[in-house]
């Protein structure tokens, strides 16, 4: 299970990953988190430069589905204001979300190769991903003082988790957590 809790990626921001080379790697459809990924807990809607970094993986040629577990009211209005497809309600750390996403929200049909998820926490977002044998981009929180109760309780595991993968497999440790995890 410990493995499953560790991303192939670590990145400051959404607009830090190389989409480039995510590109080139053939990945074509980015499955991204709502809250504290693409805005913190305090804001409600797409700000410009969210509607600029949509339109450049667009462009790219990439397709882009939310998949969050906040509550419907919030991600609808999100969803329709930023003219994206989503998944709301997505239960992660349950796969069910990220199913829905690829074989009933995607335009395409995509292997699982094809398919990277952005997200900010180890407990729902990195471990869904995991378990649904995607790769995965462990995004820094944009503000972890906006987290729910929910989100402050998994946080607090993922501590926990975070000093087991440090002393059982400091490798990958030091190489997709140290800069997430703060030293």
């Amino acid at each position: 299970m410990i493995k499953k809790l560790i991303p192939d990626y670590y990145y400051k921001s959404i607009y830090d990953v190389p989409y480039d080379k995510l590109y080139a790697d053939g990945i074509r459809l980015i499955l991204t988190d709502l809250d504290n990924t693409l805005i913190s807990y305090k804001q409600n809607m797409p700000n410009e430069k969210l509607f600029e970094f949509k339109k450049k993986l667009l462009d790219m040629g990439f397709e882009l589905i939310l998949v969050s577990n906040s509550k419907k009211e919030r991600v609808d209005n999100f969803a329709k204001a930023y003219d994206c497809p989503y998944v709301k309600f997505a239960t992660k750390p349950l796969k069910r979300g990220l199913k829905k996403a690829v074989k009933k929200v995607a335009k395409k049909k995509y292997s699982k190769d094809q398919i990277i998820l952005l997200g900010d926490q180890l407990m729902t977002d990195v471990f869904a991903g995991k378990r649904f044998k995607i790769k995965v981009a462990l995004i820094e929180a944009i503000d972890k003082s906006t987290d729910v109760s929910t989100t402050r309780f998994n946080r607090k595991l993922e501590n926990f988790f975070i000093k087991r993968i440090k002393k059982k497999l400091p490798d990958l440790y030091n190489e997709r957590l140290k800069e997430y995890y703060g030293e």
